[in-house]
């Protein structure tokens, strides 16, 4: 579907919060107005939609992916539990904890994930 808009609805927008929805253009008809509260703000009605309509084969692939990484970290628990600990005292020392940090504790304990470190980081 490829003739989608943004617009603001009326019945959802109150005086000084402007609400928008997702319609097909051809029929009007809504698609997407989050759950009945409609989204703050076109670009987020946008990314709603976008995340919404994705293919089941790539909704598919990233759960996939989700769950992979999710059993690789229960699998490889002391290393889970040194990573939460280096975050803890890199984050204290008012450092960022970087995917270096992670390649270096990975290397550390002789660790090769199936996937890249920051697939790990976004679905730990």
């Amino acid at each position: 579907m490829s003739d989608i808009k943004v617009v603001p609805s009326d019945s959802l927008s109150k005086p000084y919060d402007r609400r928008y929805v997702v319609i097909e253009e051809s029929t009007g008809k809504v698609l997407d107005d989050a759950g009945g509260y409609g989204y703050k703000t076109p670009q987020k009605a946008h990314r709603g939609w976008a995340y919404k309509s994705k293919p089941k084969a790539e909704r598919d692939k990233r759960d996939a992916l989700k769950s992979q990484v999710r059993q690789w970290c229960s699998d490889h628990d002391s290393f889970m539990d040194d990573l939460m600990q280096e975050q803890l005292y890199t984050m204290k020392d008012g450092e960022s904890f970087t995917a270096e940090d992670v390649r270096k504790l990975l290397k550390y304990h002789g660790l090769k994930p199936p996937f890249s470190v920051a697939e790990l980081l976004r679905h730990m």
